[in-house]
């Protein structure tokens, strides 16, 4: 799989993204899974202008991601694939793309929700499937950027 990084983060394209992780990995195609983009032909192009130029942008829906990583892989691209919650990257890890790490970089604050570091805050649902992909033997890392240490995420972490 063309897969050079997997990123939870609810901004989904941003800066971090595309000032740090895009050099940093080597990318030069994003790939963002997000059912909800998909119907917002707007706020696709307001991301799309973040984007530097030599990569290229593709938006799909959950459901279709490995699809489209095997049109990636066949272009020889590298991806990193942005998803905006955690939920969406053990749904696509269950629809069959293997990944040997995920990368959470931002995740807002919302009631009812617990800090885990200043910018990731889990729900119970979040636990949960973080905890579910590190069971499945997934390395899961809460890193804002390259530069940062992170904090690793073991199984059995969950609130509960």
């Amino acid at each position: 799989m063309p897969i050079v990084l997997v990123r939870v983060d609810c901004r989904l394209i941003h800066g971090q993204v595309v000032e740090t992780w895009v050099p940093h990995t080597g990318a030069d195609c994003l790939l963002v899974a997000n059912d909800d983009l998909v119907a917002n032909p707007f706020l696709r192009s307001v991301m799309e202008m973040a984007v530097p130029d030599g990569v290229h942008v593709v938006f799909c829906p959950v459901n279709e991601v490995l699809r489209v990583l095997s049109e990636i892989d066949r272009k020889g691209e590298k991806a990193i694939l942005l998803c905006a919650s955690s939920g969406d990257a053990l749904e696509i890890y269950r629809r069959g793309v293997r990944y040997a790490a995920l990368n959470i970089g931002n995740l807002h604050y919302s009631s009812g929700k617990v800090e885990v570091s200043p910018s990731v805050f889990f729900a119970q649902e979040d636990f949960e499937a973080v905890d579910c992909l590190s069971h499945l033997g997934v390395s899961v890392t809460i890193r804002a950027t390259p530069f940062d240490p992170g904090t690793s995420f073991d199984a059995g972490e969950g609130e509960g």
